[in-house]
């Protein structure tokens, strides 16, 4: 697993390619040849990473958007972000 911490600036790659269905988003990353499904929240992520972020910003406004604690958003944000950025779909800026 990636290692991130909340000052970890992310960006989403422009390589993936994004349709929207009736239940969510699916996403193939074309370097990688697989398809990822999204979620509402998953989907909230993806356009924040849209322009670089730190993973304690996105974090923040998740949890305002979803009504959740703080500590929740950031543990799912960093679990999914880490996920993308070893599928090389969203790049950590130093």
């Amino acid at each position: 697993m990636t290692l991130l911490d909340p000052d970890s600036r992310v960006v989403r790659s422009p390589e993936p390619i994004m349709a929207e269905f009736s239940d969510g988003y699916v996403m193939l990353s074309v370097e990688t040849e697989k398809y990822f499904s999204l979620n509402g929240t998953a989907e909230a992520i993806w356009r924040r990473l849209e322009q670089p972020i730190t993973l304690r910003a996105l974090g923040q406004s998740l949890a305002e958007e979803f009504d959740v604690t703080p500590d929740a958003a950031a543990s799912a944000v960093a679990a999914f972000v880490s996920r993308l950025v070893e599928e090389r779909i969203v790049s950590v800026q130093r």
